[in-house]
């Protein structure tokens, strides 16, 4: 069994015992409960259910793991000839999600 979640600005495809990493959530802590309402498809392998946008009375439930740093990105501007380089860099802040149950809205 698996689900298509919405995410805020992604889509994730997640399965029981999976793990996601979503946009930080700061009102989150290591070890509380999360719980996704905007489910877009849910499907045992036989039978999908697809939401229009959303699945009425499905959710994915799952548990905060860690909330970290992704690695630096750098952003470069360049400009030939001048002597002119800028570089600019940031670290993006996600929070890691352990997927624990799937409801399918029956």
């Amino acid at each position: 069994m698996y689900a298509i979640i919405d995410t805020g600005n992604q889509q994730e495809k997640v399965e029981v015992g999976s793990v996601i990493e979503v946009d930080y959530m700061a009102d989150k802590k290591k070890g509380d409960k999360v719980k996704f309402d905007k489910v877009l498809l849910v499907t045992d392998g036989k039978n999908p259910k697809i939401g229009t946008p959303h699945v009425a009375k499905a959710s994915v439930s799952g548990e905060v793991v860690s909330q970290d740093k992704k690695d630096k990105v750098y952003a470069i501007q360049f400009r030939r000839r001048q002597d002119s380089k800028r570089i600019v860099g940031h670290r993006r802040k996600v929070t890691t999600i352990n997927i624990n149950e799937i409801k399918n809205g029956t």
